[in-house]
């Protein structure tokens, strides 16, 4: 059986990538299937010190953090 550590979401703005945090799974779908469009409502401070401000509109995705077999 395979365990996830966790998972990162990845913010794209106008198709470009912005950056990722690392997150708990918010929905069924990952990856590119998962792909969701959304308003911020929260200021986001991404893990390379870049900062996206509230209202913007952003493309998210989630992947999973490499895991471990139990």
């Amino acid at each position: 059986m395979f365990i996830d550590l966790g998972f990162y979401k990845e913010y794209y703005i106008n198709n470009k990538f912005i950056g990722f945090i690392k997150c708990v799974k918010d929905r069924e779908s990952i990856g590119y299937n998962g792909k969701k469009e959304e308003i911020l409502t929260i200021d986001i401070f991404l893990e390379n010190n870049k900062k996206i401000k509230k209202e913007t509109i952003v493309t998210t995705m989630i992947y999973p953090l490499c895991g471990k077999i139990k």
